[in-house]
C-alpha cells in the first residue's frame, strides 16, 4: 500500500492555477476532489470553467482524474440544470480537452471520478451509472455524518454499489470531518469506529479521512506558527485501524466551508498567506498602507513583497526549487522581479507549496 494523501479544493482560481503547475509524481501524485460552486458557470465569459477544466486536464495527465463533488451546488445554479447534470457536462467537457491537447496520445483514464453523498438519492446514483455506462469508473462515497451503523453501512453501500453499476471497480471512502480546530477524543474514537467499518467492506487502502484548520477570518498581523489538528488527528485514527491505510486528507490552505452565499466578503483584502510546513501551517499576514482612508496604490504588491520578505528569510522556507509556488513566492521578495496583488495569486502560491509538501513530505513529516 502506498500513501495517497488527498486535497478538497472549492473552485477558486488560485486553486485551479496551482493544479496546472502541479508535479508529475506518479502514485504520490494527491488525489483532488473539487467540489463545485454556482460560481462555475458552464458558459459565458466566466474564467473558473476554462480554468477547471484545465485542471482536470493536468490532473489526468498525472494519471489523478480528478474527483468531482457537486453537493454544495443549489438546484438553481446553471451548471446543475444542464442536460446530465454537473457529472455528465463536465465528463464531456474534461474528454474534449484531453482529445485536443492529446488526441490519440490521451491519457487513459476516465475524464473525472464522481464523489456522492452516503445518502445520495436514486436520481444521484443513475447519473453516476450512466457516466459507468460510457467509461466505467472508480466512485467516491462521502461521509459528513459519522453516525452510522455497521447494518447501516452496509447496506447503503450495497445501494450504492447496484444503483450505480459499479461491477468491478473500485468504490473509495472519505470520512469528511470538516472544519477542526482540535482534537476532541470523541470525534477521533467515532472517525475510527468508521474507518474499520469502511476497510473492512471496502478494502484496507479505500478510505481517506479528511479535515481542515484553516480559519475562516484572520485576525492580527503578527506572523504566528499554528498546530495542524488535522494531522494529529489522522495520525491517531490510522494508528487505531490495524491491517489498513487510512489516507490523509486536507483541504489544503482554505476554509473547508464555503463562503456564505450573497456575502461575497471585503473588496479589499489584507494579504496574507498560510505556508504549510512539517505538523504546522505559518500564518502571515501585512495591513494595507492607507492614504486619506483609501488603500494607496500598489499597496497590495508592496505589503505581499514584504511578507515575501519575511517568508523566504526564514528557516522553514523549502527554497525557490521545491515547487511552482515556492519559485513564485521567492521571486516576489524584494528584487526579486515580481509582484502579486490578488488573492487568487496568494492562494495559488500556497496551494502549490501545500501540494508538494503532501506529495515530497513521508507521513511522519506531515
Amino acid at each position: 500500500m502506498s500513501f495517497r494523501p488527498l486535497v478538497a479544493m472549492k473552485s477558486k482560481i488560485g486553486e485551479f492555477e496551482s493544479l496546472r503547475h502541479l508535479g508529475d509524481h506518479g502514485d504520490s501524485t494527491p488525489r483532488v476532489i473539487i467540489e463545485l460552486l454556482d460560481s462555475v458557470q458552464p458558459e459565458g465569459r466566466g474564467q473558473l470553467m476554462p480554468a477547471l477544466v484545465g485542471a482536470a486536464v493536468r490532473l489526468a495527465e498525472c494519471g489523478r482524474p480528478v474527483w468531482i463533488d457537486p453537493y454544495l451546488l443549489s438546484p438553481a445554479a446553471a451548471l446543475a440544470r444542464c442536460p446530465g447534470g454537473a457529472f455528465e457536462h463536465l465528463d464531456n467537457r474534461i474528454e474534449n480537452a484531453l482529445a485536443d491537447e492529446f488526441g490519440l496520445l490521451a491519457p487513459d483514464v476516465p475524464a473525472l471520478i464522481p464523489v456522492i453523498p452516503v445518502s445520495a438519492t436514486d436520481d444521484r446514483l443513475r447519473t453516476v451509472a450512466l457516466l459507468q455506462e460510457h467509461r466505467p469508473r472508480e466512485i467516491v462515497v462521502r461521509f459528513r455524518d459519522l453516525r452510522i451503523t455497521t447494518v447501516q453501512l452496509v447496506d447503503r453501500l450495497r445501494h450504492i454499489a447496484r444503483r450505480t453499476r459499479i461491477d468491478d471497480n473500485t468504490m473509495h471512502a472519505v470520512i469528511d470531518l470538516g472544519h477542526v480546530e482540535t482534537v476532541h477524543p470523541q470525534q477521533v474514537e467515532q472517525a475510527m469506529s468508521l474507518a474499520r467499518a469502511l476497510t473492512d467492506h471496502l478494502g484496507p487502502d479505500s478510505t481517506t479521512l479528511l479535515a481542515g484548520s484553516t480559519p475562516a477570518t484572520r485576525h492580527g498581523f503578527a506572523t504566528a506558527v499554528r498546530d495542524r489538528p488535522e494531522v494529529r488527528i489522522w495520525r491517531e485514527v490510522a494508528a487505531g485501524v490495524s491491517g489498513a491505510q487510512i489516507n490523509y486528507g486536507d483541504y489544503g490552505v482554505a476554509h473547508p466551508n464555503p463562503p456564505a452565499p450573497g456575502n461575497p466578503g471585503p473588496r479589499t483584502i489584507n494579504p496574507y498567506l498560510f505556508y504549510t510546513v512539517p505538523n504546522c501551517v505559518i500564518a502571515m499576514r501585512r495591513q494595507l498602507v492607507r492614504e486619506s482612508g483609501k488603500v494607496a496604490p500598489g499597496a497590495a504588491a508592496e505589503a505581499f513583497t514584504d511578507l515575501a520578505d519575511e517568508l523566504v528569510a526564514r528557516p522553514e522556507f523549502a527554497g525557490s526549487g521545491y515547487s511552482w509556488g515556492d519559485r513564485e513566492l521567492a521571486g516576489c521578495r524584494r528584487g526579486g522581479g515580481q509582484t502579486a496583488s490578488s488573492v487568487s495569486r496568494w492562494i495559488a502560491m500556497a496551494m502549490s507549496h501545500h501540494l508538494e509538501h503532501l506529495t515530497q513530505r513521508a507521513p511522519s513529516e506531515l
